[in-house]
């Protein structure tokens, strides 16, 4: 299944950055607006914050991102010479060989993550404690699997793998890269279970949806172009399955028991509740930790959870007090059960509401003209933008493009980007498939 090379198969409304966002910003701020003080209190054990000229300004927000990130649809569209992604053989042949650096990267990153755990005490009853409790929440694994500087890094390259093996295969037969991506992928589901981490899995799924489904929107046949179009129709029970599947481990029980109701209500109310209270929680912030002075956090998050820049407490240094505001807050005030922050609140908290705007703007800027390259097949964006539509769709609960998480994938991407669009002489040395799995 490939994409026409004429441009006009090209582009994909849900994966655009409008697109995106307005879908899942506009429905669920809708929401949270229509449900009173009594059902937050009653759902998730928090008072009702959200009200009146925030709301607007979170609108505002969505406007300019939206509009800046339609300007670079007005560039003109190129032709591909081959039907998306349109690889070259060179290109193809390095980005298989860097697929292989990758994946064992990946690889060597769980394994020291799971030296570490074990180091720390975690014994394959704990695990199987589990699996037989349903209960991830009051387990102790999260505590010896806690984040290990330069070692959960090295697990994160399992994001770029992912969107190198989907590339690849969209492109062609790849011998090999269906079981490594299985692997990666299980790894990725073992971490979201026992550690009760589903961004761990989503950042995987996200970016090879991606992927798919633009080649799937240029598809020859009518019907699966037509799909692919009105997929979010399609996603939306497919969501609410998947989140109640990983939910079940956390809360289930506990809801059952108090309130006696069925599994899709449980489900339903769960997953409305992470997105309501992530607005909620925003103007929460936006009225209690709006302090003159205070040096933006989580627009600069990528920073400050650096290697080293995290060790040395740098951001509590010259802002005392502020990475801790948003759980002192909720326990406070709200329910620190629910803590998303908000990711559409967060540039209006760091930089105010003016600077908020402009950051949206140029944020749409950016992925707009991202956009526009990833469908015009530059291999740059074929490999960065795919993740990046992750942070569109998670957007109201948290700013996904700015945590320290996904910046080990972006580096490793753009730099196989730059070194396969380099024309060498000959084809690179295959180094015997990179011992392949």
């Amino acid at each position: 299944m490939a994409v026409s090379p004429s441009s006009r198969a090209r582009g994909l409304w849900w994966l655009s950055p409008a697109g995106a966002v307005a879908l899942v910003v506009l429905p669920t701020l809708a929401m949270a607006l229509r449900l009173p003080d009594d059902r937050f209190r009653a759902a998730w054990g928090t008072p009702r914050w959200l009200y009146g000229e925030y709301v607007l300004l979170l609108l505002a927000g969505v406007a300019v991102f939206a509009v800046a990130s339609l300007l670079p649809l007005l560039l003109p569209r190129s032709s591909l010479a081959r039907p998306w992604p349109g690889l070259a053989p060179i290109m193809r042949q390095r980005l298989l060989l860097a697929s292989s650096v990758v994946f064992w990267a990946t690889m060597l990153g769980y394994l020291a993550y799971l030296a570490v755990g074990v180091a720390r005490g975690a014994r394959p009853a704990d695990f199987v404690a589990v699996l037989v409790s349903q209960d991830t929440l009051s387990a102790d694994l999260k505590e010896v699997f806690a984040p290990v500087a330069g070692v959960t890094t090295m697990t994160q390259f399992g994001i770029a793998y992912v969107v190198l093996g989907t590339v690849l295969l969209m492109d062609g037969p790849a011998p090999g890269v269906y079981r490594r991506l299985a692997i990666v992928g299980g790894a990725a589901l073992m971490r979201a279970f026992f550690l009760s981490e589903r961004l761990a899995i989503l950042e995987l799924i996200i970016p090879a949806v991606a992927v798919v489904a633009m080649v799937a929107a240029g598809s020859p046949r009518t019907w699966v172009s037509r799909a692919t179009r009105w997929a979010p129709l399609i996603f939306a029970p497919a969501v609410i399955a998947v989140f109640g599947v990983f939910e079940y481990s956390r809360s289930w029980v506990f809801y059952q028991a108090r309130t006696g109701g069925s599994f899709l209500d449980f489900a339903v109310e769960r997953l409305s509740g992470y997105y309501t209270t992530a607005y909620n929680n925003g103007q929460m912030l936006y009225m209690f930790d709006n302090v003159a002075g205070r040096i933006p956090l989580r627009t600069l998050e990528v920073v400050w959870t650096a290697p080293v820049v995290e060790q040395l407490g740098l951001y509590d240094r010259l802002s005392p007090g502020g990475s801790s505001a948003l759980q002192d807050l909720l326990a406070q005030k709200a329910n620190p059960e629910f803590n998303n922050p908000c990711g559409l609140c967060d540039p209006f908290l760091d930089w105010g509401a003016a600077g908020g705007l402009v950051w949206w703007a140029l944020a749409g800027l950016l992925l707009g003209l991202a956009y526009r390259a990833f469908c015009n097949g530059s291999l740059y964006l074929l490999l960065l933008y795919p993740p990046l539509v992750t942070g569109l769709f998670e957007v109201p609960r948290y700013l996904y493009w700015t945590q320290g998480r996904l910046a080990p994938a972006l580096a490793a991407l753009a730099l196989i980007g730059w070194w396969a669009s380099r024309h060498p002489q000959r084809a690179p040395i295959e180094w015997k498939d990179m011992l392949r799995v």
